[in-house]
């Protein structure tokens, strides 16, 4: 995997996962199955766009992720809140896929907190 920052779209992975959004028929149907499949890069891109959506965005998304949202409609809270729901279970799993990674780097190292505290940002967004 290809990572380069603590953002929702600092990786390869996310960068795909929001092309195949931006071609997708059905967009929530779309997130809400990225939501489901587990995956802890698409869980958090698909976090920040609906995070986006709702008007809760942060400086360091995406422009692409901005401007496929732009004049889009907001989510529903019960997706938002799944959302929020899925990033918890990838913060309480340092074994999960995607958090294994940063997990390496050791507890104390500041990009793998940087990480912790982006998700966690996300998620109150998220619930807002």
């Amino acid at each position: 995997m290809g990572t380069w920052s603590t953002a929702g779209f600092g990786n390869d992975e996310a960068l795909d996962w929001l092309a195949e959004l931006q071609e997708a028929d059905d967009a929530l149907a779309f997130i809400q199955e990225t939501l489901a499949s587990g995956s802890t890069e698409g869980t958090v891109a698909a976090a920040e766009v609906l995070a986006l959506l709702a008007g809760q965005g942060s400086a360091d998304v995406h422009p692409d992720a901005v401007d496929w949202c732009a004049g889009k409609a907001a989510p529903p809270t019960a997706l938002r809140h799944a959302a929020a729901d899925a990033l918890q279970a990838i913060l309480d799993d340092p074994d999960a896929d995607g958090h294994d990674t940063w997990a390496e780097l050791g507890e104390d190292d500041e990009d793998y907190l940087a990480w912790l505290a982006n998700l966690k940002s996300l998620q109150a967004r998220l619930r807002n």
